[in-house]
């Protein structure tokens, strides 16, 4: 530690001189840490003392040219640096308190440093997997973020459902997941989309970091990117629907009762729905698992499996080609948040498809069949071509990206941010 005093003397008055120089031959053993600078009185003015740990006058300035010195001794004084007046060699008194304030100022000199250096860390481009994982990481931060999202999630749920049982909007568990039914349509969207404010709150509480950092690697929704992907994905995925309805010879059939009401719901509801599941299992699980593996590629693999299981799992089916199908769209998702850097892409996707799919059970009859549960059943035909859909629309995706600069060159390379 250098303990630094300025010692202002005047230079018309040469036995200032040699108290400097008598002040300076004493600090030699014990007190090597001291420096002592000599200060014309005359350049003493504003925040020329800065970074010094002691003022020492020779003599209290007078006359109206020393103001300046003497404003300075005083607001030297007010900001706790220790400030003596004397002829000879500051007291030891003097000398402590020059000591404690050097030790303060190299402490805080620490901290800034530890603190620039704590930025330029969280400053540092990640892939998307690994934006939770920052300087600040510890290994509990991943569950208290998986509680907190539980326990938001939780209270949502007990509000939706407790108003629309408690008003008796809905009579039994039977009404509860009929899909012809506007209101339990709408309570299970609403529940579903509450899923983006519990997995905000949750790595917010979690990782002391920007939860919108589970939108993309920008830290923000990159609308933009979103409405190409949009424009590209619609026609796409509708085409491929309409494939499935000639090749399975599907029927029109009589339209739901309250289907003007479950168009509306679809249209206003099912966007954050959709949202709601890729935001908590391919967004919230993703970055929060990722974050306790070092590797990115490591990251990827292990939270692709993981988002994959548990989003099937939350579907209801055991049907291998149901299980399939689902799977193809858990894979491309990761797939393409790991490239683009964020969940436009599979957002879109997932809206989409279920919008689509929705559309045509209410407007042309079988919405029953339109949800995937316990009974849902696949086939190899179907699969396949799911699986084919899903691979056609994720390369067509990539591709923009690359031409829009949004996933870097590379088929493997991750977007960081």
């Amino acid at each position: 530690m250098t303990v630094r005093i300025a010692a202002v003397r005047d230079p018309g008055h040469p036995q200032d001189l040699v108290a400097v120089d008598r002040a300076r031959a004493l600090s030699v053993g014990a007190a090597a840490d001291l420096e002592w600078w000599p200060v014309a009185s005359a350049d003493v003015h504003g925040d020329r003392l800065d970074g010094f740990d002691g003022l020492w006058l020779t003599a209290w300035p007078q006359g109206p040219a020393a103001e300046p010195v003497r404003q300075t001794a005083h607001r030297a004084h007010a900001l706790g640096m220790p400030v003596v007046v004397s002829p000879t060699e500051p007291a030891p008194e003097f000398v402590a308190a020059a000591r404690r304030r050097a030790a303060l100022r190299e402490e805080q000199a620490r901290a800034l440093a530890e603190a620039a250096a704590l930025e330029a860390a969280e400053s540092e481009p990640r892939t998307y997997v690994h934006q939770m994982r920052g300087p600040r990481h510890r290994w509990w931060r991943p569950l208290v973020a998986l509680a907190v999202a539980l326990a938001v999630f939780a209270a949502c749920a007990v509000a939706v459902f407790g108003v629309v049982l408690g008003f008796g909007l809905i009579d039994g568990e039977e009404e509860m997941v009929d899909p012809v039914n506007p209101v339990s349509s709408l309570a299970l969207n609403l529940v579903l989309a509450a899923l983006i404010p519990a997995t905000l709150l949750g790595l917010w509480a979690g990782f002391a970091r920007s939860p919108w950092r589970v939108l993309s690697v920008a830290g923000r929704m990159r609308w933009g990117w979103l409405g190409r992907c949009l424009l590209v994905v619609t026609p796409l995925w509708a085409a491929y629907l309409g494939v499935t309805w000639v090749v399975f010879d599907q029927e029109v059939l009589d339209r739901p009762q309250d289907w003007a009401w479950l168009l509306v719901i679809t249209v206003l509801t099912t966007p954050l729905q959709a949202a709601g599941e890729e935001i908590a299992i391919r967004g919230g699980l993703v970055q929060g698992v990722g974050a306790w593996l070092r590797s990115p590629v490591a990251a990827l693999v292990v939270t692709t499996v993981l988002s994959t299981v548990v989003f099937v799992a939350l579907h209801g089916s055991a049907d291998p080609w149901i299980v399939i199908e689902l799977g193809s769209l858990a894979v491309a998702g990761c797939w393409l948040a790991w490239r683009t850097g964020g969940l436009e892409a599979v957002i879109v996707l997932h809206v989409v498809n279920n919008l689509l799919i929705l559309f045509t059970g209410i407007l042309l009859g079988g919405i029953e069949e339109s949800y995937v549960d316990g009974a849902s059943e696949g086939s190899p035909v179907s699969a396949a071509m799911n699986v084919v859909a899903t691979a056609v629309v994720t390369a067509v995706l990539l591709w923009l990206a690359r031409r829009r600069g949004i996933a870097p060159a590379g088929w493997s390379t991750p977007a960081r941010g």
